[in-house]
Order: structure tokens, then C-alpha cells, then sequence
């Protein structure tokens, strides 16, 4: 193809390649230049940087019909000469964004571009394309991020990420946030960012509103972008980018919503399709997208990178084909048993049930789909560099509790506290306890689970007691009601996964695909991962209920950059919930009005694979690779104060960890 001709492909995204001198006119509309000025108001922005191209992205204000824009390409800051110049339109059918990829471009190479319309010139954008397919490099350095709630906490990590020397920047998804106005969304967010108000908008019953509309949906992603930090920090770095569930609707499956039991019982195509459309238009990454497709499957944001012989990153959709939830909300009676706090059992159950009845396929409990596994593992294959990194929504690490032990030892701790001779006792005291709340639990009939506690004869624990001295007189008058008050209903009394809306609500294409690393002897495997609002670190198992499982790849989960933390979600549910109050001694305890933190114990003590669990925290990570090891550092941000994000440095802490090549394990330094 002639090299002055220009392409056209999905959607709106224009493509051209650069050639000293080359000048030319893509689109329709604007004609020329035009006296008259125009405003830049998100910004520019660059991302999915390959060896030889980018795509670069601007947005036209005040912008009343399709105007020409003029992207300039340089390698000098100063744009001492313009290495490419391509004019392209603005279009009010795309909300008068610009999506301009650039190819023919050198590898491993810093380039600044901008853009001009009328009279006006945009602010300068920095960006640089990944070094060529098995170039050796010694070093990789990026960042990940997540969850950016605009109405909670504060942004100030974007700051505090355009003081380091980033590669790029890889975003997880949660990247703006469907609703406004809600509970958790009130009155903790810094002053200089306002209540936004929807054009649109769905009224819930709590009195929040959620994006509906594509106007619903632009509004948020232009008020997102207004933010100077935010784009700051897009002009910096180029930005590898795929959606979670908020660029949609919370815990969103295909073009389902989950607000309410049964809610997605019915499609909602038109807003999934809307939302898709805004994600594209804002986003500066080269996807495909077919407006002309009536399906909500019409964008495809799975794909692939490599820089040089050192990393392949393989980013993910785990939203757009994923099954329901294995456990659909109708059948729990709320989203409690559904997606959080599932029993085990019962949900490996259902997943066998619902594999059984597609005849073995994973299609019904995946959240990859069939096409996407396939393409996964294909990547993973073929993968010929040192790292293979995988930018994955949601965490692969297994957050479970067992609640009958969780529970015994509650009351062996209120027992020493009251006892301290009786400390000597504990292990054979919570063994005993484990037993006795065992049999009362069972005894309990189902229907009842949920309200009624059981009613333990405690034998075993009385036999211990009785080591210790304690008759059984002394049992029953003092001791007895002080265990009784401390029992929860006896549905608690099971194994628990926390959070099913992530891996572990799909098991079996878990262990599928890390079957398929062990079958291929695929080593150096680490996600990426964010979701959860908390920073977790660990080895993701061959099968996690194995007696001996094996570690095959690691997982490491960034914090929210603003998002309210894990650790406050089940603070709020013990705090308000009568049905959980009496197990708020595994989230949290209380002295003097001060609450200490449980709930990072509580998960490391079931969880022993996570050798890092801090779940109440907003924060970032770095990640700096060499071909004999990955060094991360999460960043715990300080909090907000009066209404203000802290002063630079805005970092608290910084927790320091390690990945050796070659070992699928987590080290913790000092």
C-alpha cells in the first residue's frame, strides 16, 4: 500500500503512517483551519505502546460541528522539527474525540506529540513505544492502577506517579464509576472535586443514580478527565488500559446489571452498549469496535504486548463474556451467598452441577468465555520472553475463611482474656471447641441456619476445662453463657469464600488455566491485578483445595487509587447487619474508641499462601523488571484531611516485594 495513503479502521479510529514531511487530511468536515479558538478540556493522552506505533488521543471543546484537528508528531519537546503532521476531524457523532494511531514508528523510542485547531494548540504530550520484539533489556519499569472513584478520597497518587520514570502505565479497570450520589459516596472525597450530576441517569432506591445513557456515560469520563492530575498523568505515560466492572455497572456480567435481586433477569444491551461506546471514545487504545454490531459484544479490549525479550503482557475482559455468577443472586435470596460470603461446598457443588449439565464445558462457569480461554492460552504459549504478565481484573488468590474455627477461636481468646492460666490450654482448647460447635451447628435444621444459633453440649471443651481445674458446676454457672452469648447464627459455621465475584467464584477455569501453565512448563507467570481495594500479594495454586497445593504463578493486587478499602466494606456489613454483629472480632476490635484491624490476620491465618494482606488502604504499585527478577513496591497512600488530599509525598508506606525467576513465590523484604 502506497505509504501516503491513509486507513480507516473500527469504529472511529484513524491510522496513518509517519513519514518525514508527510501532511495530509483524513475525514470529513472542518476544511482548514479556522480562525476562531477551541479548548482542549480533557487533555491529551497516548497508549498501547507496540514497537513501531501509538495511539494518541485528544478531545475538542466547544466544538459545534466536525472541525479539522492536527495531530504533530516530534521527537523534541520543543518540536524543534515535526517529524509527522496528519490532520484529522473531530467528530460530534464521537463526542468530538480525536483516536489517531500512528505507525512506522521507531522502537524503544520517546516521542511528543500535540495538537492544533483553529487558533489553538494543545498542551504537550509525552509518550514512547516499547522496544522491538526480542531486543535484550536489562530493566522495564511501570506502574498499575485501579479504582478511581471520583467521588471518594483523593487522587493525589497521580502526582506522586508523574515523579517516577515510567515505561507505561497499565490501569485495571474501575477507571470511572457508574453511580453518584451514593451512601459511600457522601461527604469523603476531597473539595475540589464537586457532586457530579448524571443528564440522564436511573434513579435506585437508596436514592443514588446510575449511568444509563451515552450522554450518562461521557459525562463521567469528561468530569474524570477534567482533573489536572488525571491528565497530567495521561500526557506522561502512555496508558495500557482495560474496563472492570464500574465503566459498565457494578459486579457486571455480559450486559447484566446486579443491583438488586433478580435485576439481571433482564438484558440491559442498550446501556451495556453505551457504555462500551464511551469507553472507546475516551480511551486511547487500539481496540476494534462495530457500532453497526446490535450486539452488546461489539468491542473486543482483550489483547497483547511485548517489550523486547523481557515481558509479554496478555490484558484480559472479565466482564463482557463471563457467565452469571455461579450462584445466581435469585437462588441465594440476596447478593450475601451469592457473590460475597459463599460457602464453599455449595458453590463447588452448583459449578459441578451446571459443568455436568453443559457436558464438561467451562462455558457456563467462565469468566474468560470460550474464545477468549483459548486466545489466552495461546498467548501464554507462545510467549517467548523472560515475564509473562497478565493484567487481570480480578484477584486468582483464594480469600476464604472457615467460620466454625474462626469462631472457636473468638471464644478461647474471650476465655484467656477472662483466664490467663488458661493460655496454656489453647491449642486443645480450640480443638475442643471446633468439635463441640461441629455437632451443635449440624443439628441446627436448614431452614433456621440463617437466625438460630446452635446450642453446644460442649462436651469436648469441658473435658479440656476440666484439666485446668474448672468443674462442671463452675462450667455452667460462669463459663457456658459467657460461650453462648458469643454465638453467631449457625450458618456461620461453614467455609467460607469472601468473594465470589472473583476467581474464586469460578474455580474450575481457574485451575484450568493453571493447569495449562504446568502442562507447558510456562514459568514466570505474574498478574496484575486490581478490583479489590486492598494490596495482596501471594502464589496462586495449582488447586487451592488440594491436600498439598502446588504454587504455579503469582498474583499481585493493588489497592484503589481512591475507592473506599475491602477492609470498610466489612466493617459496614458487621457494624450494620445483626446477623453478623457477633463476628466483628475478625474484622476489627475496640479499645477506648480506637479500631484496630483484624481482618488482615483473619485472611493471612486462613489464607496462608498471601504474604501480603492489607485490606484497608487506597494506593498504587510499581513494578520494576529485570530478566533475574520483578520488584514491586505498593504504595499505601495518607488519608484525607479536611476536605484535602495530603502534600506531596503523599505515600505513608511503602511495602517492598519480590519475585525471583524461576520461583512462583512472593518475598517480603524488610
Amino acid at each position: 500500500m502506497d505509504r501516503r495513503q491513509f486507513l480507516k479502521s473500527g469504529g472511529f479510529l484513524t491510522v496513518s503512517a509517519a513519514t518525514l514531511g508527510l501532511s495530509g487530511c483524513f475525514g470529513s468536515g472542518g476544511g482548514g483551519d479556522s480562525p476562531r479558538s477551541y479548548t482542549f478540556p480533557q487533555g491529551v493522552a497516548s497508549g498501547d505502546p507496540q514497537p513501531d506505533s501509538l495511539v494518541l488521543w485528544t478531545r475538542l471543546g466547544d466544538a459545534s460541528a466536525d472541525t479539522a484537528v492536527t495531530l504533530e508528531l516530534s521527537t523534541s519537546a520543543g518540536f524543534a522539527s515535526v517529524l509527522h503532521s496528519v490532520t484529522v476531524t473531530a467528530q460530534a457523532q464521537w463526542d468530538y474525540t480525536v483516536r489517531h494511531k500512528v505507525t512506522a514508528l521507531q522502537p524503544g523510542t520517546v516521542y511528543y506529540y500535540r495538537f492544533r485547531a483553529g487558533s489553538s494548540v494543545s498542551q504537550v504530550g509525552r509518550s514512547k513505544t516499547a522496544p522491538a520484539a526480542g531486543t535484550p533489556l536489562s530493566q522495564l519499569k511501570f506502574a498499575f492502577v485501579s479504582c478511581q472513584d471520583w467521588s471518594v478520597n483523593h487522587w493525589a497518587a497521580f502526582d506522586e506517579l508523574l515523579q517516577q520514570d515510567l515505561d507505561f502505565v497499565v490501569h485495571l479497570g474501575d477507571y470511572i464509576y457508574e453511580t453518584v450520589g451514593a451512601a459511600f459516596q457522601t461527604g469523603k472525597v476531597e473539595s475540589r472535586h464537586s457532586q457530579i450530576t448524571l443528564p440522564n441517569g436511573t434513579k435506585r432506591s437508596d436514592g443514588a443514580s446510575y449511568a444509563t445513557t451515552l450522554a450518562d456515560y461521557r459525562t463521567l469520563y469528561k468530569t474524570y478527565r477534567s482533573d489536572s492530575r488525571l491528565q497530567a498523568l495521561h500526557a506522561a505515560f502512555p496508558v495500557i488500559a482495560v474496563w472492570d466492572d464500574h465503566e459498565f455497572s457494578d459486579d457486571a456480567w455480559q450486559d447484566r446489571q446486579t443491583y438488586s435481586t433478580g435485576d439481571d433477569a433482564s438484558k440491559a444491551t442498550s446501556r451495556r452498549r453505551d457504555a462500551n461506546q464511551a469507553w472507546f471514545e475516551y480511551m486511547p487504545a487500539d481496540v476494534s469496535f462495530d457500532a453497526a454490531n446490535p450486539s452488546f459484544q461489539n468491542i473486543r479490549i482483550y489483547r497483547a504486548f511485548s517489550f523486547g525479550n523481557l515481558a509479554t503482557l496478555v490484558m484480559t475482559d472479565q466482564r463482557l463474556f463471563r457467565a452469571d455468577h455461579v450462584i445466581p443472586e435469585v437462588g441465594a435470596g440476596s447478593e450475601v451467598g451469592s457473590r460475597y460470603f459463599v460457602p464453599k461446598s455449595t458453590l463447588a457443588a452448583v459449578e459441578s452441577q451446571k459443568m455436568t449439565a453443559a457436558g464438561g464445558s467451562l462455558d457456563p462457569v467462565s469468566i474468560l468465555g470460550s474464545t477468549q480461554r483459548q486466545w489466552w492460552k495461546d498467548r501464554m504459549s507462545a510467549a517467548n520472553t523472560t515475564w509473562k504478565l497478565w493484567g487481570n481484573e480480578v484477584s486468582l488468590l483464594r480469600m476464604q475463611v472457615n467460620g466454625t474455627q474462626a469462631v472457636a477461636g473468638m471464644m478461647v481468646q474471650s476465655l484467656i482474656a477472662a483466664n490467663a492460666g488458661l493460655a496454656a490450654l489453647q491449642s486443645q482448647l480450640t480443638t475442643a471447641l471446633v468439635s463441640d460447635l461441629t455437632t451443635a451447628a449440624a443439628a441446627v435444621p436448614s431452614a433456621s441456619k440463617a437466625t438460630q444459633a446452635p446450642a453446644p453440649a460442649y462436651t469436648q471443651t469441658k473435658a479440656v476445662l476440666a484439666l485446668a481445674g474448672v468443674s462442671g458446676t463452675v462450667f455452667d454457672a460462669g463459663i457456658k453463657p459467657q460461650l453462648d452469648a458469643a454465638l453467631p447464627p449457625a450458618q456461620f459455621f461453614d467455609t467460607f469464600l469472601l468473594n465470589a465475584d472473583q476467581w474464586d467464584g469460578y474455580n474450575a477455569e481457574r485451575k484450568a488455566l493453571l493447569q495449562h501453565l504446568k502442562d507447558n512448563a510456562i514459568g514466570n507467570v505474574v498478574a496484575l491485578t486490581g478490583d479489590i481495594h486492598a494490596f495482596f500479594a501471594g502464589s496462586v495454586m495449582d488447586d487451592f483445595d488440594a491436600a498439598s497445593p502446588v504454587p504455579v504463578m503469582v498474583d499481585l493486587v493493588t489497592a484503589g487509587i481512591s475507592s473506599n478499602s475491602f477492609y470498610s466494606y466489612f466493617e459496614s456489613v458487621v457494624d450494620g447487619n445483626a446477623a453478623f454483629a457477633k463476628t466483628k472480632p475478625l474484622i476489627y476490635t475496640e479499645q477506648g474508641g480506637v479500631r484496630t484491624n483484624t481482618f488482615n490476620s483473619t485472611l493471612t491465618t486462613f489464607n496462608p499462601w498471601l504474604k501480603v494482606a492489607n485490606t484497608d488502604a487506597q494506593g498504587y504499585a510499581i513494578v520494576t523488571l529485570t530478566p533475574a527478577k520483578l520488584s514491586c513496591s505498593f504504595h499505601t497512600l495518607k488519608p484525607l484531611a479536611a476536605g484535602a488530599a495530603p502534600a506531596l509525598p503523599a505515600t505513608r508506606s511503602i511495602t517492598r516485594l519480590e519475585v525471583a525467576a524461576g520461583s512462583p513465590t512472593v518475598t517480603v523484604l524488610a
